[in-house]
C-alpha cells in the first residue's frame, strides 16, 4: 500500500529535512513517497487530483477552496477532510510589520498600502481580521501575494509597505534592518494551525484509517525530535534556507508545533475565518466548513 505525503516547502526546504532526518517514517507498514511543493494551493490541488493522499494545510487555504467549489460541499461530499492538527506554540505569533521609520504605526494606518503576506496562509486571516479590528476593510489596503521568500524581498526592497507573517518568518528580517511590530496575533487571541488534511475516499478503506492513524503519531514524533534536538535541527536550517547561525536556533524553536485532534476549538476558528473572510468580501460564498472535519482520531490512544 502506498500513500502520498504532499511536503510544501513554503517555510523553506529545513521543514521536509527534520521530517527524514527525526527517522520518525522510518520502518512504516506501507509505502511513503513524498512529493514537494512550492505552495500549498498546489498541494491541494493535487490532492483534488487524486494525486496527494495527506498533506498540512493552512486553514485559510481550505476556506478559500471550499468556497469556489462548483457545488457546496457536504459530509457526505467533500472531497478533503481534516484529520487532526499542528498548533504552532510560537510566542508571538503572526505579525504585521513595518520599517522602523516608516510613519505607519498602527493598522489604520495601512490604508491605502501594500501589504505583503504569503498567500493561501493564516498571514491573510491574521490581516483580514486585523484590519477589521481597526475598521479597515480587506479593499482598502493593496495586498500583494507571494511566497514568503519573495515577500522578505519585497519588504527589505521598500516595494510593499508592511509584511505579514510568522515570527519565525520575520526574525531574519529584524537582523537585517529595525522594523516596527504594528500587530501580533498574541494579542489578538487568535490560535493558530496548519490543518492535517487527507483525500476523504481514503477514510473508506480500513487499511487507509490505520495508516493514517500511523502517519498522526509519526508527525508528532517530528516535533518531539525537533524539540529535542534543536542544535541538529538549527544546522539543517543554516545549510538548506541559508539562515545565519545567530536566528537559526530560534527560528527552529519557534517553529515547533504540536500534533492536536479535531476539537470544538479546532472547528470553531476555521468557521471563524470562513465568516470573516465572507464578511469582508474576500469569498462570495459562505461555505459550510464544519463538514471538512473527522473526528475519529483519538491522538492520546
Amino acid at each position: 500500500m502506498n500513500l502520498v505525503f504532499g511536503a510544501t516547502t513554503t517555510r523553506g526546504k529545513t521543514r521536509q529535512a527534520t521530517r527524514l532526518a527525526s527517522g520518525a517514517f522510518d520502518n512504516l507498514p506501507f509505502t511513503l513517497k513524498w512529493a514537494e511543493f512550492s505552495s500549498g494551493d498546489d498541494a491541494l490541488a493535487a490532492m483534488l487530483a487524486d494525486r496527494v493522499d495527506i498533506q498540512e494545510a493552512q486553514p485559510t487555504a481550505l476556506v478559500v477552496l471550499a468556497a469556489a467549489a462548483a457545488t457546496p460541499w457536504t459530509t457526505e461530499s467533500s472531497p478533503v477532510k481534516v484529520v487532526g492538527a499542528l498548533r504552532y506554540g510560537t510566542p508571538e505569533g503572526i505579525q504585521i510589520v513595518v520599517p522602523e521609520g516608516s510613519p505607519i504605526r498602527t493598522v489604520a494606518d495601512l490604508r491605502g498600502k501594500k501589504v505583503a503576506y504569503s498567500r493561501g496562509s493564516s498571514s491573510q486571516y491574521f490581516l483580514v481580521l486585523a484590519l477589521e479590528k481597526a475598521g479597515v476593510t480587506a479593499s482598502d489596503v493593496t495586498a500583494v501575494k507571494m511566497t514568503m521568500s519573495d515577500a522578505r524581498a519585497a519588504f527589505a526592497a521598500g516595494s510593499v509597505d508592511a509584511i505579514v507573517a510568522f515570527d519565525f518568518n520575520i526574525l531574519p528580517l529584524f537582523r537585517q534592518e529595525s522594523l516596527r511590530v504594528i500587530a501580533r496575533s498574541a494579542d489578538y487571541d487568535v490560535p493558530l494551525y496548519a490543518l492535517i488534511t487527507v483525500r476523504a475516499t481514503l477514510l473508506e478503506d480500513p487499511a487507509y484509517v490505520e495508516a493514517i492513524r500511523i502517519m498522526l503519531r509519526r508527525m508528532s514524533d517530528v516535533e518531539g525530535w525537533v524539540s529535542a534536538n534543536i542544535d541538529a535541527a538549527s544546522r539543517l536550517k543554516q545549510e538548506l534556507d541559508g539562515v545565519d547561525p545567530l536566528d537559526s536556533e530560534q527560528i527552529m524553536r519557534y517553529g515547533v508545533s504540536s500534533v492536536v485532534p479535531v476539537s470544538d476549538e479546532l472547528i470553531a476558528s476555521v468557521v471563524d475565518q470562513a465568516k470573516l473572510f465572507h464578511a469582508e468580501g474576500v469569498i462570495e460564498r459562505l461555505p459550510d466548513i464544519s463538514v471538512i472535519f473527522d473526528r475519529r482520531y483519538d491522538l492520546a490512544s
